[in-house]
């Protein structure tokens, strides 16, 4: 669940910006994110897992069909698989889980990107990404709730790559997918067999694709 600091502190970053005189435009944003990550083991087959984020950007348009366009948001990431065995704690005793796992991070995302708009209703953008991790959790099918992992570390503070995007527009409203590739080893995920014992480190980079709509001011 979103913390009420984070909404408020993009908005008050919106309005700060929207109060002053400028050569550029401000957009809100929101939408859902569909994350998983990419594996360095074969065996591992971790599936897509939704979510959603809330943010803000700044434009300056270079020429008539260039620009400059930077993205401040708060979004949820992370994925799902299906584990043999996993020690965990049930009802204040030590078991053995077998199903669904579903691991989910908060982070704030910093997009700077070039961005060109060859027609009227339709963008193209690229650029890199850096992303701090602000907080994660785990869940364990219906057998343990969402816990969190954030003292434990399983995800990386820092993750960067690079990101596209390709919006319609359609006076000051936009729909747009975006598509992050994580360059950094995401992860320090440790794998279990079915029986609890450790298989070793998993090594993995970010991916997500992300659908929303902005406003601009």
């Amino acid at each position: 669940m979103l913390k009420p600091a984070v909404f408020f502190i993009l908005f008050s970053f919106a309005l700060s910006l929207q109060a002053q005189e400028r050569p550029f435009s401000i957009t809100v944003q929101a939408g859902a994110t569909i994350a998983t990550i990419d594996p360095e083991w074969n065996a591992f087959d971790p599936r897509f897992r939704t979510g959603f984020f809330v943010g803000a950007g700044m434009q300056w348009p270079l020429s008539e069909k260039w620009s400059i366009p930077i993205d401040l948001r708060f979004a949820q990431r992370g994925f799902q698989y299906n584990t043999p065995g996993a020690y965990v704690l049930i009802n204040g005793q030590i078991g053995v889980y077998q199903g669904r796992v579903d691991y989910r991070t908060s982070c704030v995302d910093l997009v700077p990107q070039v961005a060109f708009r060859p027609v009227r209703y339709l963008s193209l953008a690229a650029g890199p990404y850096l992303s701090w991790r602000t907080g994660e959790a785990v869940q364990y099918g219906d057998v343990v709730d969402w816990t969190s992992t954030t003292n434990i570390g399983v995800f990386s503070d820092i993750d960067f790559g690079l990101s596209g995007r390709l919006s319609g527009h359609f006076g000051r409203a936009s729909v747009f997918v975006s598509y992050l590739f994580g360059l950094a080893d995401y992860s320090d995920i440790q794998l279990t067999d079915e029986n609890g014992q450790s298989l070793g480190t998993l090594s993995a980079r970010n991916r997500a694709i992300l659908v929303g709509a902005g406003w601009q001011f």
